[in-house]
């Protein structure tokens, strides 16, 4: 275990990615139920717990809108395993053929499992933002492949970095077996390329890590994200018809799923910024700001702050220069 921990440490250096720690008691992917949320949306809730070889790497929502003739997969996990998986909890609502995946963002815990849904429907398309396509080209994929060997001690293995192929960049359309999908793009906020996509027939909207429930929102890799854009990305989704609100982790749920990641956001750039016009450097405001946030100290990661805040600090910086 101290190699494990080392190892875990010095990758994470090198990358620039990070997770804390939370309470939550990790639990691989099969001990989680499929839970139908709306006519045609099913999910399987994840743990919130750092990616380790109890939860053999598993951590996001792995959901999947269930039509007439097929299946339509929203990232599906971290893994081949929790793609195969995934499809053998689908197997028991319905038997028919995956006809599409969409991967919300380039992070790994979200579509590494490409790979098990492909293995058994190898034609079919997976969708996401063309930026995530040029950043998985460029080598992003086998950095979380990399990264997540390390901190599950070899539980993803033999997973393979299985890409998008359709490219997308918001503000389509789409029709796939009677329903319709809307694909927003506001650009920057958890990452360069977030896709959130509605799914007009059960009003329901995939955020991705735009939104976070009960966990510091852009806090696993702050340095990817705008927090002021994640602001402006959530405010124009809740203009949306919209009731049920899927976040990238943690639960499901109505207009205080989005509002309350919201309302974070907005109070932690307010703070930063004012304490900047006092003409404060991150370091010396961080007890201040901390304090501002102190009403979401249970919230996972919360021990990450100093670390956001400088990130937003930054960000708020180089919006005044």
């Amino acid at each position: 275990m101290k190699h494990y921990g080392r190892s875990v440490c010095i990758f994470l250096s090198a990358t620039g990615i990070a997770f804390a720690h939370d309470p939550q008691p990790p639990m691989a992917f099969e001990q989680h139920p499929l839970e139908q949320i709306s006519r045609h949306i099913y999910i399987v809730q994840g743990t919130q717990a750092l990616p380790g070889p109890e939860s053999r790497g598993f951590m996001n929502n792995p959901s999947a809108v269930v039509t007439d003739n097929g299946i339509i997969i929203i990232d599906p996990g971290s893994s081949a395993e929790i793609g195969r998986q995934l499809l053998a909890k689908l197997s028991d609502v319905t038997d028919k053929p995956v006809i599409a995946v969409f991967n919300t963002h380039v992070h790994g815990d979200h579509w590494l499992g490409n790979q098990g849904i492909r293995e058994i429907h190898p034609e079919v398309p997976i969708y996401a933002h063309t930026r995530m396509i040029e950043r998985i080209e460029a080598g992003e994929g086998e950095k979380w492949i990399q990264l997540l060997m390390n901190m599950t001690e070899g539980a993803i293995e033999g997973t393979r970095v299985i890409g998008p192929n359709i490219g997308l960049s918001g503000g389509e359309v789409l029709s796939l077996d009677g329903i319709t999908l809307k694909i927003h793009h506001t650009g920057h906020a958890h990452t360069d390329h977030d896709l959130m996509i509605e799914v007009v027939d059960d009003k329901g909207m995939f955020f991705g890590d735009i939104v976070t429930s009960g966990r510091v929102p852009n806090s696993d890799v702050p340095q990817d994200a705008s927090f002021k854009g994640s602001i402006t990305a959530i405010k124009a989704m809740l203009n949306a018809d919209v009731d049920i609100y899927i976040p990238g982790h943690g639960r499901s749920g109505g207009r205080e799923i989005p509002e309350t990641t919201l309302r974070f956001l907005e109070t932690l750039h307010s703070s930063v910024t004012h304490h900047f016009n006092r003409g404060l450097e991150a370091y010396e405001m961080r007890d201040e700001v901390i304090s501002d946030l102190a009403e979401y100290q249970d919230w996972i990661n919360f021990n990450e702050m100093g670390r956001v805040i400088n990130f937003v600090f930054q960000e708020v910086e180089n919006e005044n220069f």
